[in-house]
């Protein structure tokens, strides 16, 4: 049958080029639209149960007129693929979306491999983004797995695909933890809570099988490996690595077996994800009215990465991209994902050293387009120097001009309260064809001075080389 479907042409328009993957409820290719001049590339999903039971047919129908919809009203976002097409032909159902080029995180969470609890950090917020509007819309996934979470190659952002097994709850007005009625159990096993097996999905089902992703990726054990505790039902993990206690009691309140004790949407649940991120916001963002909302301590703190700086690693490599070049020592883990909203770039991971530090001594590069009146080195300083000081703990201990990529620049460093810990900051910045780049060290107050000559060596290695388009 699939090799049938190869080089046919649905709707007048869409020719089967290739398979793609096969569910319980279908087949999807790929596909090319011959109406559009480039003859653009699609995905198409073939709705046809593996059995021919007249159940099956009512339960395929239901499902591709569901996803459907739920695409339809999901298509703004651009982290949730647009649907493009939905017909039936010689009584077959077809859906046509948006083609996502990239790989799933079954490529990044591999069995035996253990990521970094500032890796496992940032996925959980990514993942958790792209469900806050899919829960903002009283819809249940319901098969939250590595396999339908893309990694886009263009910026390298989750994309959340196969909406196939959706719930919708009541209605908008319903409140989405109320009981509703019993429904098909769909969903992976490993990744379905109890509440789902039985029937009645609930919005923290998705957080549930989020947070199993989470401690997947930092044990490096597959979900369906996961022990769980005979008597309560609660997955045990904690035994197998040190782990910030505080990340492992937003996994475990993810995982809960009773649903009433878990994070009840991905709203509560990124929350506290966020507040982990090393280097807390601190104050509103720059240019919060202008469009891009450019926050510069906010972000440039948000997204920085734990690294500790050794003064005895000589050997550096380069990273040359976007643009610009720097160095970092060699050994480090180079850790890049592009972000035109966030201006995140680059980011230098060196080996942890120890799982009771309280503060991740970090660095981190931004690159953030600016409005046109702000671009004037002047005016971006002290709009920057207005939110650092909006922080009722903050203490600037140094200020003034400097240099950076041989562009005029200007540094400050300041003391701030992060999480009750005493943290210090460099940040330093300067703007080119009409582009801010900002480079930001944190350290422990007392870590600072130890590490900060090879923070200064990387700041002055920074070269802009071109222009980012």
């Amino acid at each position: 049958m699939m090799s049938l479907m190869i080089g046919k042409i649905l709707d007048g328009r869409y020719e089967i080029i290739s398979f793609l993957g096969k569910g319980a409820f279908g087949t999807t290719y790929l596909a090319i639209d011959r109406k559009l001049p480039d003859k653009d590339q699609c995905v198409v999903k073939h709705f046809s149960p593996q059995t021919i039971s007249p159940n099956a047919l009512i339960e395929a129908r239901r499902l591709f007129d569901n996803e459907a919809k739920v695409l339809n009203r999901l298509g703004s976002n651009d982290r949730i693929p647009r649907l493009l097409a939905h017909f039936e032909e010689e009584e077959q159902f077809y859906l046509v979306e948006e083609l996502i080029v990239g790989h799933d995180l079954s490529h990044e969470i591999i069995p035996s491999k253990q990521l970094s609890e500032k890796e496992v950090i940032f996925l959980l917020c990514d993942i958790l983004e792209v469900l806050e509007t899919v829960h903002k819309n009283n819809v249940i996934h319901r098969d939250i797995k590595p396999s339908n979470l893309i990694r886009r190659k263009s910026d390298s952002k989750i994309v959340m695909v196969d909406f196939g097994a959706v719930k919708q709850t009541s209605s908008p007005n319903t409140h989405p933890q109320a009981h509703m009625p019993l429904t098909v159990a769909i969903g992976t096993y490993g990744y379905m809570p109890s509440e789902q097996s039985q029937g009645q999905p609930k919005l923290c089902s998705d957080i549930y099988a989020t947070g199993v992703i989470g401690i997947q990726a930092l044990t490096g054990l597959k979900a369906t490996e996961l022990p769980k505790d005979g008597q309560t039902g609660e997955i045990i993990w904690r035994n197998r690595l040190q782990v910030n206690p505080r990340l492992a009691d937003i996994l475990d309140k993810m995982v809960k077996y009773d649903f009433r004790q878990r994070y009840q949407s991905a709203t509560e649940a990124l929350e506290p994800l966020q507040r982990l991120i090393p280097v807390k916001s601190v104050g509103k963002p720059i240019f919060r009215k202008a469009i891009i909302g450019l926050a510069l301590a906010t972000i440039a703190s948000i997204f920085s990465i734990w690294f500790f700086l050794r003064p005895q690693s000589n050997s550096l490599e380069t990273y040359n991209a976007y643009g610009m070049t720097i160095q970092y020592p060699k050994g480090w883990e180079k850790l890049v994902t592009p972000d035109r909203i966030t201006g995140n770039f680059a980011r230098f991971v060196p080996p942890k050293e120890a799982n009771s530090d309280l503060y991740q001594e970090n660095i981190n590069l931004i690159i953030h387009d600016l409005p046109e009146n702000s671009r004037e080195l002047q005016q971006f300083t002290q709009s920057n120097l207005d939110d650092i000081k909006q922080s009722s703990d903050v203490k600037i201990l140094e200020q003034g001009e400097t240099q950076l990529a041989n562009q005029n620049a200007y540094q400050v460093i300041y003391t701030i309260k992060e999480d009750k810990i005493d943290v210090q900051r460099l940040q330093v910045w300067t703007i080119k064809d009409n582009k801010v780049y900002i480079i930001t060290y944190a350290a422990d107050i007392n870590q600072y001075n130890q590490y900060l000559n090879t923070a200064q060596k990387m700041i002055s290695s920074f070269d802009i080389k071109s222009n980012i388009n």
